[in-house]
């Protein structure tokens, strides 16, 4: 694995290059790694903030709902992710892409004409929850259908919250990312205490209360940074059709990744139980802060793979990000498949036991994502989009043929092996198609080495 240092002897520099010139280009490289992981640091600080507070809410539903309940909110929540990728790829994957080059200089401009164009797709997306939330409950799945009607409600704001965040990895600079997520865990923590005071603790409490600290977070976030007043005529077109033309592709490969770790909530409650889904949930909860986490970094990948494309620095980005992002997931599988039972009993106490072996698998996960995050930050880069549609191709194809049967023979086991298989052929795919990309990538602009520095 190649590291960020510069090896070697000294050499003589070159007739006409002065020793001092030369001290000073030396160091360059060890400052790209330091800006690296202290940017990577921050960004871990906001998911772990963000993902945190969030892991607890879904803790305490999953100890006082009902296991039915529960799988209500899982199976729900599903579908408000299936939003949320939409949403994704129209939004974020392009602004990442974007931000740094085309509308370099105009930030405030492209900033507020997203939230603009974000107004209008997240509620025809809370309308179709909506819809589909009267429709249950008119046929008689009442828990699942008022699920989806408060997710319908809280939904703009949540995705309000995604976006904003994002725009500072798009600026490079996580750290404000990350003070935004001190600020809503500490208004999520109060809120929650309220809440279980009160004895009132539901779904939909629940989920008002995080579309609240979304809101104030997100707010604090535009401020200064995002141009509300009147932007330019041209603007709104530009941006529209710019994330058009990429979202319009990025939206299908969005999808095709949502499946492989998502139609199962979709499957479970028909094939098995809404208990089991719930299940599902529950033990993915347990890792999903790696998962989250590695996902933070990927997007802090993407511009910076942009700005080095090409170069020999993109190839040292490259394998680091890797050891990162796969080694200390492996290192928290062994912990949670060691000791599985305990920490079953010490999250949800007698709740789900009968899973705990089920840990060994599920643990795997944020492993291989980090692995293929990566590649598909390398990828995004160098809009080798074609190559991420047709790695979630593989993907949704394994999960629905080899994930519904071996959901209808074994039930949450089956899930859970079909979900490790998935992900390892989307991985594999992913790296085949990247093969050669640093070799062959069009270099990028001359970079100066404190190109990471926030815009």
């Amino acid at each position: 694995m190649s590291t960020l240092q510069v090896g070697g002897s000294l050499v003589a520099p070159p007739d006409g290059a002065s020793t001092t010139t030369m001290s000073k280009a030396a160091p360059a490289k060890p400052r790209l790694a330091a800006g690296l992981m202290r940017k990577g640091a921050w960004a871990v600080a906001d998911q772990g903030l963000f993902s945190g507070s969030n892991f607890i809410v879904n803790i305490m539903l999953a100890n006082w709902l009902s296991p039915t309940e529960y799988g209500a909110f899982a199976t729900a929540f599903a579908a408000f992710l299936l939003v949320g990728v939409i949403h994704t790829a129209m939004f974020t994957e392009p602004m990442l892409v974007y931000s740094p080059d085309r509308y370099k200089g105009r930030l405030k401009e492209y900033f507020g004409a997203l939230l603009r164009w974000h107004v209008v797709v997240s509620l025809v997306g809370s309308a179709g929850l909506a819809a589909v939330g009267l429709y249950l409950d008119w046929r008689g799945q009442v828990a699942l259908g008022r699920a989806l009607a408060w997710f319908a409600v809280s939904g703009p704001f949540t995705l309000l919250l995604w976006m904003m965040r994002r725009s500072c990895y798009a600026q490079m600079n996580p750290r404000r990312a990350a003070v935004a997520g001190a600020i809503y865990l500490v208004i999520m923590m109060v809120a929650l205490v309220a809440i279980h005071q009160l004895g009132v603790l539901t779904i939909g409490s629940a989920l008002m209360m995080m579309a609240a600290c979304s809101l104030v977070a997100s707010t604090w976030l535009a401020v200064g940074h995002v141009r509300v007043g009147r932007l330019p005529n041209h603007m709104l077109r530009d941006v529209a059709v710019d994330h058009w033309r990429y979202g319009k592709w990025a939206t299908t490969t969005q999808l095709l990744g949502f499946l492989p770790s998502n139609v199962y909530y979709f499957v479970l409650p028909k094939l098995a139980t809404l208990e089991q889904s719930g299940a599902l949930r529950a033990l993915t909860n347990l890792v999903n802060p790696f998962v989250q986490a590695n996902a933070a970094l990927c997007l802090l990948l993407l511009p910076a793979f942009v700005r080095f494309r090409g170069t020999s620095d993109g190839k040292r980005v490259h394998g680091l990000a890797l050891l990162g992002l796969a080694g200390g997931p492996l290192v928290y599988w062994l912990f949670l498949g060691l000791f599985s039972h305990q920490v079953l009993h010490l999250v949800y106490h007698d709740k789900y036991q009968q899973y705990a072996s089920l840990l060994w698998i599920i643990g795997l996960q944020p492993v291989i994502l980090g692995m293929s995050g990566t590649y598909g930050s390398l990828l995004r880069a160098n809009q080798k989009l074609n190559a991420i549609f047709w790695g979630g191709v593989v993907a949704a194809a394994t999960a629905i043929t080899l994930g519904i049967e071996m959901t209808r023979k074994f039930g949450l086991a089956g899930v859970c092996w079909s979900i490790l298989i998935t992900l390892t052929v989307h991985h594999l795919t992913l790296w085949l198609f990247s093969r050669g990309v640093h070799r062959k990538g069009t270099p990028a602009s001359p970079q100066p080495m404190d190109a990471l520095a926030p815009v």
